[in-house]
C-alpha cells in the first residue's frame, strides 16, 4: 500500500470530527458523507449494516434515495453485494455493474442499481472486533470512473468510521434491550393488576348474580309454588289465575335466560360476533328513556369467524361493556357499531353522540380498566378518542389475524334503526 499523503490525512482527520456527536449510525454515516466525496467523488453512497445474527442488513443513504432504504432491513442472501458482507471476498471493484454478473444472481435485490444507473462501484467492509459488520459502497453513473488506488482511500473511511458505528448499533441494541425489558415488566405489572381487579369484578358479579337470583327468580318461583299449593288445597283454579301463572312462570324463565347469557354468551357460540354484538345492542336500549337509535354494520365479510373462540368471546365482553358504557353514563341518541377488517387485522368500533367520556385511565378500576385488561390479555390494541368536535365517544377494539381466504363470508351489511333493516354500507 502507498505512503498516506499529508492531504488524505487531513481529509481523514475531518471523516473522524464529522462523527462526533451523532448518536444514530444513519445520521453519523450522513455526515461522513460529504468528506469521504472531497477523497472519492460519488453520485450515490450507502452504508449496508448487518444485524447481529448476520442474516439481514439495514441500509443507511446519503444524497439521493433508492429502494434500499425503503425496507428496514433485507436479507443477506439476496444482497448485491453479500460477497463482502459474508466475508468472501475482500472488496469488489466494477467499472460498469449493470452488466457485472457479481451483482447480479437469482433473487438479487438489485433493481436500485439499474433504477439509478450506478455503474461504477467500490464495496469495501466495514470491520470490528475482527468481523465484518457491513459495507461502504461508493458508486458513479459514468462507467470506468474508480482504481485500485479508489478501493485503497475508501478501505480507510471504512476502518475509520467503523468502531463508531459498531459503537453506535451496540448502544442502540442495549437501549432497545432495555426499553423492551421495561416494556415487558410494565406489561406483565399491568396485567397482574388488571388480572386481580377482573377476577375482583367477576367476584362481584357473581355476587350480583346471586342476589338477582334471590331476591328477583327464587322469590317470584316461590311465590308461584305457594299459588300452586293453594290451588291445590282448593282443588279448582279459574282460568285468570292459571294465566297470571304462565305469565310469572315466562317471567322467571326469561330472568333466567337473560342471567345465563351474561354468564354465557350463546348467541355468540351459535350465530357468530356479528349476530350476538347486535343482540346485546338491541337488548341494552330496548328499555331506554328516551330511545336510542342503534345501527350495526359489518364490512369484515366474516372475519371475525376466523378468530379463536378465546378471542371472540373477548372482543364481545369488551364490546358489550362499551355499550353498556354508553347506554347508561352517555345519555346518546344514537349508537353505532362498526366490524371491519384488512388482511392483517380486525377491528370492532363502538361509536356514540353522548357527552363523552374525557381522559380515560388504562389502570382505572371497573368496567374500563376490564376492558383494558381483557385486551391486553388476548394482544388486543384499545383506544378511547372523541366521535366529533360536538362530543361523542368512539370506542375502538383491534387485534391481528391471519388472512382468512376462502373462508370469508358473503354476510351483508345490517343497519339497526330501532329495529333490523338491511341497508348497504
Amino acid at each position: 500500500m502507498s505512503e498516506v499523503s499529508p492531504q488524505l490525512i487531513d481529509r481523514l482527520l475531518a471523516i473522524s470530527r464529522a462523527l462526533a456527536g451523532h448518536i444514530d449510525p444513519g445520521s453519523a454515516f450522513r455526515a461522513t458523507a460529504i468528506e469521504i466525496g472531497t477523497l472519492i467523488p460519488h453520485d450515490h453512497i450507502d452504508l449496508a449494516v448487518l444485524s447481529l445474527d448476520g442474516r439481514m442488513h439495514a441500509c443507511y443513504e446519503a444524497g439521493f434515495h433508492t429502494s434500499w432504504s425503503e425496507l428496514a432491513q433485507h436479507p443477506v442472501e439476496g444482497s448485491p453485494i453479500r460477497r463482502v458482507l459474508r466475508g468472501q471476498t475482500p472488496y469488489l471493484l466494477s467499472d460498469n455493474a449493470l452488466i457485472d454478473d457479481r451483482f447480479h444472481f437469482e433473487g438479487a435485490f438489485d433493481g436500485p442499481i439499474f433504477a439509478a444507473k450506478l455503474r461504477s462501484r467500490i464495496i469495501v467492509p466495514l470491520r470490528a472486533r475482527g468481523s465484518v459488520i457491513g459495507a461502504l459502497n461508493i458508486s458513479r453513473h459514468e462507467a470506468g470512473c474508480y482504481t485500485q488506488a479508489d478501493v485503497e482511500i475508501a478501505q480507510q473511511c471504512a476502518d475509520l468510521i467503523a468502531p463508531y458505528i459498531f459503537a453506535l448499533i451496540q448502544t442502540e441494541e442495549a437501549r432497545r434491550a432495555m426499553l423492551a425489558e421495561s416494556e415487558a415488566r410494565n406489561r406483565a405489572e399491568l396485567l397482574r393488576v388488571g388480572a386481580s381487579q377482573l377476577t375482583a369484578g367477576m367476584e362481584r358479579e357473581r355476587r350480583r348474580m346471586a342476589m338477582d337470583l334471590h331476591d328477583q327468580t327464587l322469590a317470584d318461583l316461590a311465590r308461584i309454588a305457594r299459588q300452586v299449593s293453594a290451588f291445590r288445597s282448593r282443588g279448582v283454579a279459574r282460568t285468570a289465575q292459571l294465566a297470571d301463572l304462565e305469565q310469572e312462570v315466562a317471567g322467571c324463565l326469561a330472568e333466567l335466560r337473560h342471567i345465563v347469557d351474561d354468564m354465557r354468551p350463546s348467541v355468540l357460540e351459535l350465530f357468530g360476533l356479528r349476530d350476538a354484538v347486535e343482540a346485546h345492542l338491541n337488548r341494552s336500549v330496548a328499555r331506554a328513556k328516551p330511545p336510542i337509535a342503534v345501527r350495526i354494520a359489518d364490512s369484515s365479510a366474516g372475519s371475525a369467524d376466523s378468530l379463536s373462540e378465546t378471542l371472540r368471546t373477548a372482543l364481545y365482553r369488551i364490546v358489550q361493556e362499551a355499550i353498556n358504557n354508553a347506554v347508561r353514563h352517555a345519555g346518546p341518541s344514537r349508537i353505532e357499531v362498526q366490524l371491519a377488517s384488512t388482511p392483517g387485522t380486525f377491528s370492532v368500533t363502538v361509536t356514540d353522540d353522548g357527552q363523552g367520556c374525557g381522559a380515560i385511565d388504562p389502570a382505572a378500576q371497573g368496567g374500563i380498566g376490564h376492558m383494558h385488561t381483557r385486551a391486553a390479555l388476548v394482544g388486543a390494541r384499545l383506544r378511547f378518542e372523541s366521535a366529533s368536535r360536538k362530543g361523542g365517544t368512539r370506542v375502538v377494539i383491534e387485534i391481528d389475524r391471519e388472512p382468512v381466504g376462502d373462508k370469508a363470508s358473503t354476510r351483508n351489511p345490517v343497519a339497526v334503526e330501532g329495529r333490523p333493516v338491511v341497508e348497504a354500507v
